[in-house]
């Protein structure tokens, strides 16, 4: 039995430590030593070529793939490391805001003190009002792609990471509560509401500008967690419903240096990690995501619309 085992970047130096706790007796253990971004990059063209039966993805949990695997086992361990709870500088900027009700969300990493960490907040007075995210395996759990577990009805979220990555996946409730990134490793928090609101008006302006332009490539990637060749096929089709010219451009690791290559391509869309659009000064074009490609594609309509109308005698 051939064993791919698959580490993060932040992991890769404690390879020997890691496979000596998985306890693998009589397996051929080859490791991955791609880049890997998240639950959703499963290194499944490297297990092929080596004919592997089963990968171990660590540092993740359970992420909902959307490309065959061809019976290839995968399996998540994740990677936990331990926090001291306590952080009464927060507790008092909440109090002094007459915040009752938050949702708090952690990572992977910190998921295994989830319940002690809500009880912290319970001890000093607050509600915990919280949801799964549809990528997550876990209620309160935040992925770089994915708040969704912040409750609307709460007051305040407080997303418990080290670093704004998955601070910034909050942008959907920028203008409905204050949302909190603590540090645990430090105990300093930061009111993120301001950052969340330019990378919206960013994506905003992308789609702005994409509507003026006529050459599109649509951005595909390979990796598992993230693969949606269909749904690329569907946006060529709307685009050239109003002449645009569209290009499907398919990799497993959409490197912004790469894609820049493509000099004819004025706009892209993208279907793969949604967190590229914030990487548009890198790719230097107007980038929007599936969730905006409906706007992107209204404003087409109504511009080809108010084309045609001027032309007519």
């Amino acid at each position: 039995m051939v064993v791919l085992i698959q580490l993060p970047e932040g992991l890769k130096h404690k390879a020997p430590e890691i496979i000596k706790k998985l306890n693998i007796t009589n397996e051929e253990i080859v490791i991955s030593a791609s880049a890997m971004y998240g639950g959703c990059d499963i290194a499944i063209d490297e297990a092929r070529a080596i004919g592997a039966d089963k990968i171990i993805h660590v540092g993740h949990t359970y992420f909902p793939l959307r490309r065959e695997l061809n019976g290839i086992e995968v399996e998540y361990i994740p990677y936990y490391i331990d926090i001291n709870i306590g952080w009464p500088e927060l507790i008092d900027e909440l109090k002094s805001k007459s915040i009752k009700v938050l949702s708090i969300l952690t990572t992977t990493q910190h998921y295994h003190q989830y319940e002690q960490i809500v009880k912290y907040f319970e001890d000093n007075g607050f509600e915990n009002r919280v949801r799964k995210g549809p990528f997550c395996s876990n209620t309160g759990q935040v992925l770089g792609c994915d708040a969704y577990a912040i409750d609307e009805s709460a007051q305040a979220a407080v997303i418990i990471a080290d670093g704004v990555f998955h601070w910034t996946a909050a942008t959907h409730v920028v203008d409905k509560m204050l949302v909190y990134g603590l540090n645990p490793y430090n105990g300093k928090f930061t009111i993120v509401n301001d950052l969340l609101r330019k990378m919206n008006n960013r994506r905003i302006a992308s789609i702005f500008k994409a509507a003026e332009m006529n050459r599109f490539g649509i951005l595909v990637s390979t990796k598992p967690g993230q693969f949606s060749y269909r749904l690329a096929e569907k946006m060529k089709r709307e685009l050239e419903k109003y002449g645009k010219e569209v290009y499907i451009l398919v990799a497993n690791n959409l490197d912004p240096n790469t894609i820049s290559n493509f000099v004819f391509i004025e706009a892209f869309i993208n279907t793969a990690c949604p967190r590229i659009v914030d990487d548009v000064e890198q790719y230097k074009k107007p980038i929007v995501n599936p969730d905006g490609f409906k706007i992107l594609i209204e404003r087409i309509r109504q511009y080809h619309q108010d084309q045609t109308q001027s032309q007519s005698p």
